[in-house]
């Protein structure tokens, strides 16, 4: 079969290479003239180095000696270890480096592991005009590229947290999972778990949706909560630098945004190009990582542009506004719920006779409809090429999460159900094999039991399994039970629901913010009638 490349690789030859050399050689150019020190780290890095980062995320290998090593999926990491060992007499105050990261991405996600970046760390400068120096050189760089169509989106790693803390009453594990519903901008979850709550401001009672607004309405809305006025405070005086020195550039909030990564303690900030549907740029404060040996933090600020992105936005022209891409599951799950999305005001009209096509246009437009197996509705959301998807949760718990899951759009119900024939006993000592469509979903129910079972995965009728002596029982979906019964299968218990929900591309809240805003909401209250 020849050589080939480990998956999700890839070469980089000739005049693209070339192009992503020049711009190397000008940003790099750039930062030594604006007084930055180059900082070059290497790829492989003891783990130990990435203890506060997600372990799942990351490439581990071994060294000589057998001892945990990683490659490199951060690079203000390596700072912070930089500083701590060898910065003994004076913290360097600017950094600057250029250089590639390598995250896990999924399996056959067509998706790269390594990532080229340039980023800059400014270290020693408790105040905001570290905040808005790094925000001046990325959009510098920016510039220098002709890509001048930028928005910055502002955010606030302590934010869901202080304002969490006017809850007294509010238990620390339900405060992490509104945090969480929040941060991942799951509108159902959040409303269930916030039922009871009393007091929140207007502009928060649909917390992951809050974002969009100047600073100084955020400022005006949060006023009641006193204790928020300092990070509103910072939003409002960033705003105004951007302004002064870039009155083209838009500025907004996101009351929902998630930290980069967990280390982050204040201000975040976010290049975000429409053109691409991403951001650029991205990082903010973390005033608790750099440290020197003798254990003494450094108030520190640090972004980080993604240099892939930034080759691409180049070569992409602006055109006409783009349509928001629908991308569907064909069969049940279409038919399901495309009277929902009529009513919510989507044109669906195209869908209805289909025909052997798999790609439509509504009459206005405004929307793009691709129909794919609903295994697929995932991939195409993640890769950019569609904006929602549409698709059961059953398929959503079984693979890698890059996206939002908005909203529980209450169709398609069932349940994943534990079936066996008569006489099982899950608690005996006997070690039990499971036969499943769903093994993540299986294993991880139970695993929550303590259970030690042996999943065997099929991809049809999973039934069989326990008729044939395959399995002694299944992980399954069951709606009526039908099924189960004329098989002469019993339910012994019911894992958890099952529905078919509302996914949006990160970047595409902000690409299509009115128009998904918009559809949310008549969604939501689509729901809330019926």
């Amino acid at each position: 079969m020849g050589k080939l490349l480990a998956a999700s690789s890839r070469d980089e030859y000739g005049s693209a290479l070339r192009e992503k050399q020049r711009i190397i050689f000008k940003i790099s150019d750039y930062l030594n003239q604006a007084g930055f020190t180059p900082i070059k780290t290497p790829l492989i890095e003891r783990q130990s180095t990435f203890e506060s980062y997600p372990a799942k995320n990351m490439f581990q290998l071994y060294d000589q000696q057998g001892d945990n090593l990683v490659l490199r999926p951060d690079m203000t990491l390596p700072v912070a270890r930089f500083i701590e060992s060898h910065c003994r007499e004076e913290v360097p105050k600017q950094l600057y480096y250029i250089d590639d990261v390598v995250r896990k991405t999924p399996y056959l996600s067509g998706q790269y592991n390594q990532i080229s970046q340039a980023g800059i760390e400014i270290i020693g400068d408790e105040n905001l005009s570290a905040e808005e120096k790094g925000l001046a050189i990325m959009l510098a760089i920016a510039q220098k590229f002709d890509l001048n169509d930028l928005q910055i989106v502002l955010g606030d790693a302590s934010l869901i947290k202080a304002v969490l803390a006017n809850f007294p009453d509010l238990t620390a594990r339900q405060q992490e999972a509104i945090q969480a519903a929040i941060e991942e901008k799951n509108i159902s979850k959040f409303k269930r778990l916030t039922a009871h709550l009393q007091g929140l401001p207007t502009i928060l009672q649909d917390w992951p949706l809050a974002f969009g607004k100047t600073a100084d309405e955020v400022a005006e809305a949060l006023a009641a909560f006193p204790n928020l006025k300092g990070i509103t405070a910072k939003w409002q005086k960033l705003t105004a630098f951007v302004q002064t020195n870039y009155p083209d550039i838009k500025v907004m909030v996101d009351l929902a945004v998630q930290a980069p990564q967990p280390y982050y303690t204040g201000p975040i900030i976010q290049g975000f190009l429409p053109i691409l549907g991403e951001n650029l740029f991205s990082g903010g404060r973390y005033d608790q990582l750099l440290k020197n040996y003798q254990e003494e933090f450094y108030p520190a600020v640090g972004l980080g542009m993604n240099l892939e992105r930034l080759l691409v936005a180049r070569k992409k022209v602006a055109t006409q506004p783009d349509p928001v891409v629908v991308v569907l599951a064909k069969g049940r799950v279409e038919e399901d719920v495309r009277g929902l999305l009529k009513a919510a005001g989507v044109d669906t009209s195209p869908l209805e006779n289909p025909g052997r096509k798999l790609i439509f246009e509504s009459s206005d437009k405004r929307f793009h409809f691709i129909l794919v197996k609903p295994s697929d509705v995932l991939k195409y959301l993640d890769r950019g090429i569609g904006d929602i998807g549409v698709v059961g949760s059953d398929t959503i718990a079984e693979q890698e999460q890059n996206h939002y899951d908005v909203l529980d759009l209450q169709r398609g119900k069932a349940e994943f159900v534990l079936a066996a024939p008569a006489g099982f006993q899950l608690d005996g000592n006997q070690r039990h094999r499971i036969a499943t469509k769903y093994p993540k979903t299986a294993s991880q129910y139970f695993n929550r039991r303590g259970q030690d079972v042996e999943l065997i995965k099929l991809e049809g009728s999973v039934e069989l399994g326990p008729l044939t002596g395959l399995a002694d029982a299944i992980v399954d979906i069951s709606q009526t039970g039908d099924t189960l019964r004329a098989n002469k299968l019993k339910v012994y218990e019911e894992l958890v629901p099952v529905s078919t929900h509302l996914l949006v591309r990160r970047g595409a809240l902000f690409q299509h913010q009115t128009e998904l805003t918009k559809l949310i909401e008549n969604l939501m209250k689509e729901l809330k009638e019926g």
